[in-house]
């Protein structure tokens, strides 16, 4: 394929710089957000995180390697907000995987029928955050935590609360909009494969080819024999 029309690369390079690039995106956001956070003091815990835009965006383009993205986020931010509690990265490392779940939803109801209708969309971002945060909760319980505490913190004002529900769905449907963005890119490509071909046809032949039928060939070719 060619890459914004300079040369050629291969799919496996345009995935990875891709996946690097929205890394990189996922990353920064959490260092400003706990940057942001800390100006503010520690008792101001009305944050978010983008852990689940980013997440599906990439489970939509590219699959089950969104899974990195989740577990190593959730890690990351254990480590930024709670380092020294072990049950922080076994809780939000459970719940980054269990996102993988929502690839079911993909699958039983197509990627793309997801991606053109917004309700499916905002669907499918709400499924994701729930079974994220019940995962969480349920871990963080079975580790000793009392239930209502965390409960009501991951699905309230917690880090991946109500705010990184209403940031994802925000993202997400925002995404959708533009061309390619929240798309399986297999899908993409092929799709902006054919759009050049039929560009190119339209190109060479006009914008409205025309057919023929033979026995109006015929009737044709008896009037212009009768002009001579």
């Amino acid at each position: 394929m060619r890459k914004n029309g300079s040369r050629l690369i291969s799919l496996r390079q345009y995935r990875l710089t891709d996946s690097v690039i929205f890394a990189l995106i996922l990353a920064a956001f959490d260092l400003i957000a706990y940057g942001a956070l800390s100006m503010f003091g520690a008792g101001a815990y009305f944050t978010f995180t983008m852990t689940l835009p980013i997440t599906l965006l990439i489970m939509m383009r590219w699959g089950w390697q969104s899974v990195f993205y989740a577990v190593a986020d959730g890690l990351i931010l254990s480590f930024l907000y709670n380092r020294t509690v072990w049950q922080s990265y076994l809780s939000y490392a459970a719940g980054g995987a269990a996102l993988m779940l929502i690839l079911i939803l993909f699958k039983l109801i197509g990627k793309q029928r997801i991606r053109d209708k917004w309700y499916l969309t905002a669907a499918a971002v709400l499924a994701g955050w729930l079974v994220m945060n019940t995962t969480v909760t349920v871990i963080q319980t079975v580790c000793g935590a009392d239930f209502l505490n965390v409960a009501s913190y991951n699905f309230g004002v917690g880090l991946t609360g109500l705010m990184s529900l209403a940031a994802g769905l925000v993202v997400i449907l925002v995404m959708r909009r533009l061309d390619g963005m929240f798309e399986d890119q297999k899908h993409y490509l092929i799709r902006l494969d054919k759009e050049r071909k039929e560009k190119m046809r339209r190109d060479e032949f006009g914008d409205e080819p025309i057919e023929i039928d033979r026995e109006f060939i015929s009737i044709l070719n008896k009037k212009d024999n009768g002009l001579y």
